[in-house]
């Protein structure tokens, strides 16, 4: 049909040219019959009418391309009309089905989600047991601790923090305590305010240091022991930021912080009614008291405590030289009215290769009452660590290296001097953490511990340690009056595995 439709155009044209052509040719005969070539006039003619029909014939063909575009382009059209109509009902049935049905679990979250805003929780911590031995106390026994850690992310913004302590010691029952919780509002990229109960600031052992599945040692150093000389948790506000000062890795992180203040096991200082300024304390109350956190509102109608700590790395991240952490803290505080509690510390950290070392020193005073003295305490510690990492050893079988590479011997001297310790508050049940051993109760304690640890992965480890307890004489039982003298040497040694997750 198109080839008969071209043909026929084109003979309509041809028609219409000869008869246009012999027109011409009558009219130039009538007129010119005296034409000296009529021949001549006859094929230019015929050439002119030749062209005509070449250009009718192009533009039949672009006119035919035009009409194929068309039509494809129509069927193409409907094509794509029919798919519409088909999803938009698929749709249509399934919203409908939808409505009819009762949400799912995933339609109800996601609900839940657009309500509340954008939140995710985590759930972090680890969990650890351990066997004992104390030579002085004749203590042979298991113990099991496990902490789980809610991290709750409310907001781009906004973080809550809660730890849940299960402490099961030897002979008893479990102990639930919680020592975290706390939300965390960040300011900006630098600057993060701190709400609710939350880890001591002071130097980095609390904070950093003190989860079983991250201190190297399986037990504190004295300092942060059973007589610590600053409390472990703090119920109040803190604010904290870091910034850089110089080249990548040369940065300063600062934490300033207010809270409920210190509080010691035998006081029963009371706070009297204003106007009276002092306290009332009984005869209860000791020099060497042991100093523990208050997240008790109703226990603190004093001043609250302040505290600072500010830490920077002077080292650049790419130094040949390792990694160098130096810290200044202190923390302030009344402990009854009148009565203050003032600390101070300073810290290091070094890193190198596969060596790491750590240390501090903290002083700590408290005022007493009239009549019972002051109460001055000082505390250090000093650790070194060395990673066999990479080592291996000449004549042994390379299964055996194996096992050496995952290897970190370690090493920790610390000690305490007080003017005092009360004897009631020694205890020998022994924990995670805790040996149970009596000597590290005493005003002149020294401990010697010697580690080896097995890391199976970077949170799972075995831990090995021996402590030599080389408590001196010197100082006094606050609650007795009786001095203390040459204090007997113990020995103690825990093998724990701990697993962080």
């Amino acid at each position: 049909m198109r080839g008969l439709a071209r043909w026929t155009v084109l003979a309509a044209a041809a028609i219409a040219a000869v008869a246009v052509a012999a027109a011409a040719m009558a009219d130039d005969m009538t007129v010119s019959s005296g034409a000296s070539d009529p021949g001549m006039t006859q094929e230019r003619q015929i050439r002119e009418i030749r062209q005509e029909l070449k250009l009718l014939e192009q533009r039949v063909d672009q006119l035919e391309n035009e009409n194929d575009r068309l039509r494809k382009a129509n069927a193409e059209l409907q094509k794509n009309t029919q798919k519409l109509q088909t999803s938009t009902t698929e749709q249509i049935s399934a919203l409908q089905s939808k409505v009819a049905e009762s949400p799912s679990p995933e339609d109800f979250l996601s609900a839940m989600d657009r309500f509340l805003g954008r939140y995710r929780v985590t759930l972090v911590g680890g969990a650890a047991g351990s066997f004992i031995y104390d030579r002085n106390s004749n203590i042979n026994t298991f113990a099991f601790d496990m902490e789980p850690i809610i991290l709750w992310q409310l907001s781009d913004k906004l973080l809550f923090e809660g730890t849940i302590e299960a402490n099961l010691p030897a002979g008893g029952s479990a102990d639930y305590q919680l020592p975290v919780a706390d939300f965390q509002y960040f300011l900006n990229d630098y600057v993060e305010l701190v709400m609710g109960i939350f880890d001591q600031p002071f130097g980095d052992w609390y904070e950093d240091q003190s989860p079983f599945w991250v201190n190297r040692f399986v037990t504190a150093p004295l300092p942060y022991n059973v007589n610590p000389l600053i409390p472990p948790t703090e119920i109040g506000v803190q604010l904290r930021g870091g910034f850089q000062w110089g080249q990548m890795g040369q940065v300063a992180d600062y934490t300033v912080w207010s809270g409920n203040g210190p509080g010691y096991s035998n006081s029963s200082c009371t706070n009297n009614t204003p106007p009276s300024p002092l306290p009332t304390c009984t005869s209860t109350a000791f020099v060497g008291d042991t100093l523990v956190g208050v997240n008790n509102i109703k226990l603190n109608t004093h001043t609250p405590s302040f505290g600072g700590r500010f830490r920077i790395y002077p080292l650049p991240a790419d130094s040949d030289w390792g990694r160098l952490e130096l810290g200044v803290s202190t923390y302030d505080g009344k402990w009854a009215n009148g009565l203050w509690m003032t600390s101070w510390g300073v810290d290091f950290n070094y890193f190198r290769d596969n060596l790491q070392t750590r240390g501090e020193w903290i002083e700590s005073y408290r005022q007493m009452p009239a009549g019972l003295g002051a109460d001055n305490r000082q505390g250090w510690y000093v650790q070194a660590g060395y990673f066999l990492t990479g080592l291996t050893l000449p004549f042994v079988p390379s299964a055996a290296n194996e096992y050496i590479d995952k290897l970190e011997p370690l090493i920790r001297y610390s000690g305490i001097n007080q003017r005092a310790a009360v004897l009631a508050n020694i205890i020998t049940t022994p924990e995670i953490g805790f040996t149970g051993s009596p000597a590290l109760y005493a005003p002149h304690a020294r401990e010697v511990a010697l580690g080896l640890d097995y890391w199976l992965a970077p949170s799972i480890v075995w831990q090995n340690e021996f402590d030599l307890e080389l408590p001196e004489a010197g100082g006094f039982y606050s609650d007795t009056g009786q001095p203390v003298g040459a204090y007997p040497n113990d020995r103690a040694f825990v093998s724990q595995f701990a697993v962080g997750f």
